[in-house]
């Protein structure tokens, strides 16, 4: 046992400070009916911490759930010695609430009963659980955070040692907490990105069909400067297979139209998979056209996340850690690489599962795992050796054949869409000087394609991208058409996706 000491503990976001850039730039949809005492429905807000989130109301301490109760009703007072012991089986651990003993003077059932309630209430700071009595029952109940668990199957059980008896009605009326959800993604958001730019937005839940143009008001409300968002499902009802293809679709949609709008982004979400038992069973994605799109089916197997999943019932996912690693991430970066993008600080995500609760393992499930990640599908998995938890790819819901079959060639191709826009803007409507014959003079040519290599120059300096060339034809007819056709090519850095070790003997060296 260590010392006693006083002991600090550095706490980090409190400054909001953020990178420089805006590639980090990220926003997250969430759908509810109750909204978060700092907002409105459908109202956008920017934060940089997740102390600036919880000020607006996103907290996680579960005061929006109703916690559910049990009682124990004394039948038999016993003789004094006599003890029980009630127990509660959480998602992880089961709970003992106290040792009661029995006094002499505690003859009746209503004595052992407010006897037992004190031994409960005693034990809170502990075990978190309260009791009340009325005449021999006590009502026990439940800490926050357990939310619909203690609804189903027999969590209350009992031990006793000589004839203290009673009945035992099992727990109800248990509502998981929605702002435990969302601050779960907020929070994992920035644990992943500390200095990262956030905007939030809640949308109506109620008769929502999910076609998620409330990111067009999302994109608008920040002036066009986020790359990336995620959307979360979790919960808005159990998704089937197919569901996940619609949302796809439906957010491609949305994805298209802020591209024609010169601000495209990248989308990752995750829904409540909770139902689909058999993930063999997901429809694959390459068959899609929603290059914009990723879908996320892990979540945390035995932590924080886990024990949200479980008050819910519904999948908690990993959206807002995704999105915090593309945040934090270049453009050019898998955020599956493994040198870079742990995803576990030790604790949240030290054990990898799937949306069902399922946990990863790499040795049962290995046909599994490869076909989802031949379905594009973004898990948690993890390497032998290697501490920590990785995602296995960066996919979009594409074929894997397509030149933005991955969420870095989406965003570097976005970022240099975004720059020469930008750099040659101002040129529209601009005069375009031409030799006797017709042709572009070179002097025009040289302008423009220095517009170009202006724009993209800063991208091959960042490392973003290996090389860029922009050229401008002289011979196009510009009197005619009044469209002056500019061909930019761009480089793109390369992804060790799988690495080949050819290993053997020889004889000499």
């Amino acid at each position: 046992m260590s010392l006693n000491d006083v002991r600090i503990i550095k706490g980090e976001g409190g400054l909001g400070r953020t990178l420089p850039g805006q590639d980090h730039i990220s926003g997250i949809l969430f759908y509810t009916d109750t909204v978060p005492s700092g907002f409105s429905v459908d109202a956008t807000k920017e934060v940089f911490s997740i102390q600036q989130a919880e000020a607006l109301g996103i907290v996680g301490n579960y005061s929006d759930e109703t916690q559910a109760t049990g009682t124990f009703l004394v039948t038999n007072a016993g003789a004094a010695g006599n003890t029980i012991e009630i127990f509660i089986q959480e998602p992880v651990n089961n709970v003992s609430l106290g040792v009661y003993t029995r006094s002499a003077a505690a003859t009746t059932a209503a004595l052992v009963a407010a006897g037992i309630a004190a031994q409960i209430n005693l034990g809170q700071y502990q075990h978190g659980y309260t009791a009340t009595v009325s005449s021999a029952t006590v009502t026990i109940k439940a800490r926050k955070g357990l939310g619909i668990f203690l609804n189903s199957g027999a969590p209350i059980t009992k031990v006793v040692v000589g004839t203290i008896a009673g009945t035992i009605t099992q727990f109800s009326g248990g509502v998981a907490s929605e702002l435990a959800q969302f601050h779960y993604h907020v929070s994992e958001y920035f644990r992943i990105n500390p200095e990262g730019d956030l905007w939030i937005s809640f949308a109506t839940l109620t008769g929502n069909t999910f076609d998620f143009t409330e990111l067009y008001n999302v994109q608008d409300t920040a002036k066009g400067k986020i790359r990336q968002f995620g959307v979360y499902l979790g919960n808005c009802g159990a998704a089937a297979a197919s569901d996940l293809l619609d949302y796809a679709n439906s957010l491609q949609v949305v994805c298209n139209l802020l591209e024609t709008q010169h601000t495209p982004a990248s989308t990752v979400f995750c829904a409540d998979i909770s139902g689909i038992s058999d993930l063999s069973t997901l429809s694959t994605l390459a068959d899609l056209d929603d290059k914009n799109v990723s879908i996320t089916i892990g979540q945390d197997g035995a932590n924080l996340g886990f024990e949200i999943f479980k008050a819910s019932g519904a999948s908690i996912g990993n959206v807002g850690t995704i999105l915090g690693a593309i945040s934090l991430s270049a453009v050019n970066e898998d955020i599956g690489w493994v040198s870079k993008f742990n995803l576990s600080d030790g604790n949240e995500f030290s054990v990898p599962a799937f949306g069902n609760g399922v946990q990863v393992n790499i040795v049962t499930q290995d046909a599994l795992l490869n076909q989802l990640n031949l379905y594009r599908y973004i898990f948690l998995r993890y390497f032998v050796g290697v501490t920590g938890t990785f995602v296995n790819d960066n996919h979009c819901a594409i074929s894997p054949n397509s030149d933005y079959a991955y969420i870095n060639d989406n965003r570097t191709i976005d970022k240099a869409s975004r720059e020469l826009y930008a750099n040659i803007i101002p040129f529209l409507n601009g005069t375009i000087k031409l030799n006797s014959n017709g042709t572009l003079t070179d002097v025009t040519i040289s302008y423009v394609e220095g517009l170009g290599n202006t724009a993209l120059d800063p991208m091959v300096r960042a490392g973003e991208i290996s090389g860029r060339r922009v050229s401008v034809s002289a011979t196009q007819n510009v009197l005619a058409t009044s469209t002056l056709v500019i061909t930019v090519s761009v480089l793109p850095d390369g992804v060790a996706r799988n690495i080949t070790i050819n290993l053997g003997y020889v004889t000499s060296l």
